[in-house]
């Protein structure tokens, strides 16, 4: 599901929430129909809303359905655009997955460039300026200051 999706889908459940409440139903009708809507608004909120991929310019924060995970860019080996999301290796082998954004396997047959390849360039592209080694004790964004 698109944000933008789930954004309606929230407004549309408030506006027939209120519906509901000044409605003239009886109160147990009232309580069961607002607290089925409340299950769909925080379905909504898990599946379109929550997902996110955040990054800095030393961290990956992938924040998926019910947990978050904070990456440092000097453990990622490889980072992958793929049906399940955005593959994030990481140095010890683990990999997470950031939901936020796929590429469909059409896509990937197709070889289209996809906003999930754009995603990847952009994680790759920081960790590697993220990765230059250490001049003077420095690293990260620092050192590249310091590069011949």
């Amino acid at each position: 599901m698109g944000r933008a999706f789930g954004i309606l889908v929230l407004v549309l459940a408030g506006i027939v929430a209120s519906a509901i409440v000044v409605s003239g139903l009886d109160l147990a009708s009232k309580v069961v129909s607002v607290l089925l809507l409340g299950g769909l608004a925080a379905f909504v909120y898990v599946n379109a809303l929550r997902p996110s991929i955040t990054l800095t310019n030393s961290e990956l924060v992938i924040r998926n359905k019910f947990r978050t995970y904070r990456i440092d860019l000097n453990t990622i080996v490889r980072v992958d655009a793929g049906y399940q999301g955005i593959g994030v290796q990481k140095r010890h082998g683990q990999v997470v997955h950031g939901w936020a954004v796929q590429k469909s396997n059409l896509a990937r047959w197709l070889g289209r460039h996809t906003r999930a390849d754009l995603v990847v360039e952009a994680i790759e592209e920081e960790r590697l300026r993220y990765a230059v080694p250490p001049v003077d004790g420095t690293h990260g964004p620092e050192a590249a200051e310091h590069r011949p």
